[in-house]
């Protein structure tokens, strides 16, 4: 049960505030974070809130009970319960709509999260759920879906391919290890990126929408969830060495200085191989190439800390 100080806290700004949430649970999502969720989802309704959940263990059934939910106009807010890949299908729940997105962060790495400024302690998320501003922002589209924060081609869609989503659940981040190595070792791919009409050669794209990637790590400084535009992140990697190097950089915060790497504003991408590449999406597999990213998509808003507002 929540403590007396967290709910007289929360009910004291939550008076005139959302009241009535739908929640979509990803509960393969959290490496043994599950409890966040259940905090914050006992503190919402210590404050007199309403919580509804979908119930259903197919995700596409989910996602339909959770479209259902924004049509009836019965909820203040949809909050998605999960990783990144959760968070962006809840974003094409509610997109062009006026009901605003909640999230309760339990993915490996959760870059949303990192974004907007959103700690993992249950008080400080459930006020942000009940009283955080909503913030709106134009939500790109990739081979016509909605994504928040980046698409990636070549060496980061071949880990996430390769990727084990079971072993993830259990090991967190140790589950890219395998995945990771087994890129490096691969050959580089050969990229054709097209972005706002002018063509440029890359051996890995990163069409960035927000500053973070990974987690923390930073890989494009001047992103923003809320300004225009897009950021494509070009990496010029013909061997393992220049790879490695790149990642590196990333790592250590130094990606802006690398040699290998060049940034371009763009509000449009195309992006073709030689041969087909692999693609992921906010950290969810996306097929392959071709892949078409539009800056202009569709408004969500996203319900921030009130310092990020």
């Amino acid at each position: 049960m929540p403590a007396a100080g967290e709910v007289a806290g929360i009910c004291f700004w939550a008076r005139a505030m959302r009241r009535r949430f739908f929640i979509i649970d990803n509960t393969a999502s959290g490496y043994g974070g599950r409890s966040l969720a259940v905090r914050v989802l006992d503190l919402l309704q210590a404050s007199g809130a309403r919580v509804d959940g979908c119930g259903e263990a197919n995700k596409d059934a989910a996602f339909q009970r959770a479209t259902e939910a924004v049509r009836s106009g019965a909820y203040d807010a949809i909050v998605a319960i999960g990783g990144d890949g959760t968070i962006r299908h809840a974003a094409g729940v509610v997109a062009g709509t006026d009901i605003p997105l909640g999230i309760i962060p339990l993915g490996t790495g959760n870059v949303l999260a990192h974004e907007i400024g959103l700690c993992r302690e249950p008080g400080p998320l459930a006020t942000v759920l009940l009283s955080g501003p909503a913030r709106s922002m134009i939500a790109p589209i990739a081979n016509g879906e909605v994504f928040l924060l980046m698409a990636g081609v070549g060496f980061d869609g071949r880990v996430i391919q390769a990727l084990n989503p079971s072993t993830k659940s259990i090991v967190g981040k140790l589950a890219y290890a395998g995945p990771l190595f087994s890129a490096l070792r691969g050959s580089a791919d050969k990229l054709e990126v097209v972005l706002d009409g002018r063509m440029h050669k890359a051996n890995w794209v990163v069409i960035a929408k927000a500053r973070h990637y990974g987690g923390a790590f930073v890989i494009a400084e001047h992103a923003d969830l809320h300004a225009p535009g897009l950021r494509a992140v070009l990496f010029n990697t013909p061997d393992r060495g220049a790879l490695l190097a790149s990642l590196l950089a990333l790592a250590s915060g130094r990606l802006a200085t690398c040699r290998h790497v060049t940034v371009v504003g763009c509000t449009r991408a195309e992006i073709h191989g030689q041969t087909t590449a692999s693609v992921q999406v906010d950290g969810d597999p996306f097929g392959s190439t071709p892949l078409v990213v539009e800056a202009q998509g569709h408004r969500v808003s996203l319900i921030v800390p009130a310092l990020a507002g």
